[in-house]
Parts: C-alpha cells; structure tokens; sequence
C-alpha cells in the first residue's frame, strides 16, 4: 500500500529543517561572532519549492546591525558548509540574512506603552 502525501508531512518536514538551522546557525554565530554584539535569529522562513532561505535576526546594540549582516554574509558559505557537515539535509538552501524588522518595530512599540 502506497503511503499518501499530505501537508501535514510536509509541514513537520519543513519545520524540522527550519529547527535544525536555527541551531547550526546559532552554534556558528556563537563560535565565530567575537561576542561584541547580541545577535538573535527571530525566525527563518523557507518559500514553498524555493532553494531559499531568508534568516532574520536581531541584534544589540543596534549600531551593529549593519557589522553583523556584513559577518553573516561574508561567512554565509561557511555556514552552509556547516550545515552540510552537522546535518543530512537533502537539498542545501542558498541563505540570505537580514535584520528582523518586524521586531524593532514591536520593541518601539512596546516602549511608546
């Protein structure tokens, strides 16, 4: 008997990927980042049957932001590599970086209160 794909299947497999990013992603940044800022990945989404994966992260202090997105993005192919080597994802998704500004706004937000 033929086991049915649905989209719950899909969405645990999905979610799992996105899980073990988050963690490679955040032992790289701990291991490499030189500690002089806070960086936080705030989520990571994956288009559905796209290669791509957009990271977004947080950091503190703020001035950093643009030292952090140049860090992750000049190291982003060793990051893949890592990946690579820690996990047995099938397909390796081209990464792109960017600050969350989702949450800066929630942040101002939250102080205006």
């Amino acid at each position: 008997m033929k086991k049915e794909n649905n989209h719950r299947d899909k969405r645990v497999t999905k979610g799992r990927a996105e899980s073990i990013f988050r963690k490679t992603i955040d032992e790289y940044i701990s291991r490499n980042s030189g500690g002089q800022s806070l960086i936080t990945i705030t989520s990571i989404e994956q288009a559905d049957r796209s290669n791509n994966v957009t990271i977004r992260v947080s950091v503190l202090p703020e001035t950093k932001e643009d030292a952090v997105i140049d860090f992750l993005t000049r190291n982003v192919t060793d990051i893949r590599n890592d990946i690579k080597k820690k996990t047995r994802v099938g397909i390796l998704p081209f990464l792109h970086f960017e600050i969350d500004k989702g949450e800066k706004h929630r942040q101002e937000i939250f102080e205006i209160i």
